[in-house]
């Protein structure tokens, strides 16, 4: 009798030992895994610059679904001014509005952010982006440079995501 007990408490403590050490592993995967706040920043305006590109011979419903997909980056009451042309405007809506109205050539244009810098603010969970906006010619027409800016992008966390809150104008290169 007493050998059963020490067995049935070797194994408790075997099985103990195994989870404990599975929560052990568990957590420094969740963390060595995990993606920081920058890069989660970073992540989002790679594919703002894919979505805002427009493909050549690109239809009105293509369009459409871009703006529409652009809505989802965006707060709600985002606050949004690249300089001219584009005239400032305030509200996810009418900024998923002015995408869609962008006139573009058929050859399309690609836009891409370099020289992106992001700072976290862990206490607002607020992030400021700064980069250079550049809107090229289509790849079919050979690419060519057609506008670059220095932006600033006020991101806020909400609801776990990280959304456009502001875009400002800076300065010309």
């Amino acid at each position: 009798m007493t050998d059963n007990r020490s067995v049935d408490a070797e194994r408790t403590t075997s099985v103990g030992r195994v989870r404990g050490l599975t929560a052990v592993l568990l957590t420094a995967v969740t963390v060595g895994c995990g993606v920081s706040d920058e890069e989660r920043v970073r992540r989002q305006l790679d594919e703002i610059a894919q979505i805002v590109g427009i493909d050549a011979g690109e239809t009105q419903m293509i369009r459409q679904a871009r703006a529409t997909r652009l809505a989802m980056y965006l707060a709600p009451d985002v606050d949004f001014d690249v300089g001219a042309p584009l005239i400032p405007v305030q509200g996810r809506d009418r900024v998923s509005q002015m995408a869609l109205e962008v006139r573009a050539p058929s050859s399309g244009a690609s836009v891409a952010f370099d020289d992106v810098r992001v700072t976290i603010d862990p206490g607002t969970r607020q992030a400021l982006a700064t980069f250079t906006a550049r809107v090229s010619d289509g790849e079919s027409v050979g690419g060519d440079l057609r506008d670059s800016r220095t932006l600033n992008v006020v991101f806020a966390e909400i609801g776990g995501e990280w959304l456009v809150q502001q875009v400002r104008f800076v300065r010309y290169p």
